[in-house]
C-alpha cells in the first residue's frame, strides 16, 4: 500500500492530502522539525497509536504547507494555525490520514472507511427524506459518502450543525469514483458544494467555504 494517495493543490490556494500513516515514533520525531514545540503536549499522551496520530498529522501538515507550523486548538477543539495563514481541518480513520488546508476560507475534511454499522445508526444523521432518497437502495456506501459529508460540514460550521439529521441536508447524488455533493445548513439556508473521492475501501469528502 503507498504512503501518498491523493493530493491536490488549487490555483486558489486549496490544498488537500490523504496519506497512509507510517513510521515509528522515533522516526516521525526525526522528521518533525518543529518537535521542541509539541513535546509539552506530546509528553501527556499514553497510548502508542495516539501517539503516533499526533505525529503523523503533525509531519503531514507540515509537508502540504512546505514548512513548519504549529497547530492549535479552540474551545470546541477545532484545530488552526498558531500564526492563522492557514485555515486547516483534520482527519485520520484507521491508518488513513485526511488535511485540508486553504489561506483564507473555511475548509473540512472527513475520511471514513466503509463500514456495515453505518446500517444501524443512519437514522441518527439522516431525516426521513433524506433516508428515502439516499438509502432506498440499500446502498451502503453511498450512506457514508452521506455521512462523511455532514462531518466535513460540521467542521466548517461547528455548533450550529451538531444535529446532522435536522441541521445539516444532503440533496440526492449520483455515486462514482469522485463526484460533488450539495447540501445545506437547513438554519441559514446556506447551500455548499462539497467534493468526494471513493475507492472500493474507503471515501473522503472535502469541503471549503
Amino acid at each position: 500500500m503507498e504512503e501518498l494517495k491523493f493530493r491536490i493543490d488549487t490555483e486558489d490556494g486549496l490544498r488537500v492530502l490523504v496519506k497512509q500513516m507510517t513510521g515509528t515514533a522515533d522516526e516521525l520525531i526525526e522528521k518533525l522539525g518543529n518537535f521542541d514545540a509539541y513535546k509539552p503536549e506530546y509528553s501527556k499522551l499514553t497510548t502508542e497509536k495516539r501517539k503516533l496520530e499526533f505525529l503523523n498529522i503533525r509531519v503531514g501538515l507540515n509537508t502540504m504547507l512546505g514548512k513548519n507550523v504549529i497547530i492549535l486548538y479552540d474551545e470546541r477543539g477545532k484545530p488552526y494555525i498558531a500564526d492563522n495563514e492557514w485555515h486547516i481541518s483534520v482527519s485520520h480513520s484507521r491508518n488513513l490520514l485526511a488535511l485540508a488546508a486553504h489561506p483564507s476560507k473555511c475548509v473540512g475534511i472527513d475520511v471514513e472507511f466503509y463500514s456495515e454499522r453505518v446500517q444501524r445508526i443512519y437514522k441518527r444523521f439522516l431525516s426521513e427524506n433524506e433516508q428515502e432518497e439516499l438509502f432506498g437502495d440499500n446502498d451502503i456506501e453511498k450512506l457514508m459518502m452521506a455521512w462523511s459529508a455532514k462531518e466535513a460540514l460540521y467542521k466548517i460550521i461547528g455548533n450550529d450543525a451538531v444535529d446532522f439529521a435536522q441541521q445539516l441536508r444532503i440533496f440526492p447524488f449520483s455515486k462514482s469514483e469522485s463526484g460533488e455533493i450539495e447540501a445545506e445548513h437547513i438554519p441559514s439556508q446556506r447551500r455548499f458544494r462539497l467534493k468526494y473521492c471513493s475507492t472500493s475501501e474507503y471515501v473522503f469528502v472535502y469541503c471549503k467555504a
